[in-house]
């Protein structure tokens, strides 16, 4: 077994806690979507179809604030616009790239269509 070196574990080490200091973007599944507003915590739902072109210009939107410190407790929870119809349902959405942010559980802003990284963030500011 190999072992790392001391200047590779400090480096790692350093470099591990970043990870938390990041927008999150995961898939979408209820039991965490609900815990994170119940905690309070800032969320957006982000519907999404790969096959429309709005919706992967939007996905790179809010890759590129991946990295925003302003936004570093943020999840986005990116959510199939045809397998989740109910969540579509619950929340009014009639259309594919619609992002619909939250503090906790009282919705901030939505948007549709809006793809770059600052119109995003300016939705996102309402929230946090």
């Amino acid at each position: 077994m190999s072992r790392i070196s001391p200047l590779l574990f400090a480096l790692l080490s350093a470099l591990w806690p970043m990870s938390a200091l990041a927008l999150d973007i995961v898939p979408y599944e209820e039991a965490s979507f609900a815990q994170a507003r119940a905690a309070g915590k800032v969320t957006a739902l982000q519907f999404h179809s790969g096959w429309c072109p709005i919706c992967v210009m939007q996905e790179r939107g809010v890759k590129a604030l991946k990295d925003d410190k302003a936004l570093a407790d943020v999840t986005v929870f990116q959510a199939d616009y045809f397998k989740e119809e109910a969540l579509r349902k619950r929340f009014n959405v009639s259309s594919f790239s619609t992002l619909v942010f939250f503090k906790g559980e009282q919705e901030r802003a939505r948007t549709t269509g809006d793809f770059k990284p600052e119109q995003i963030k300016q939705h996102f500011g309402k929230a946090l």
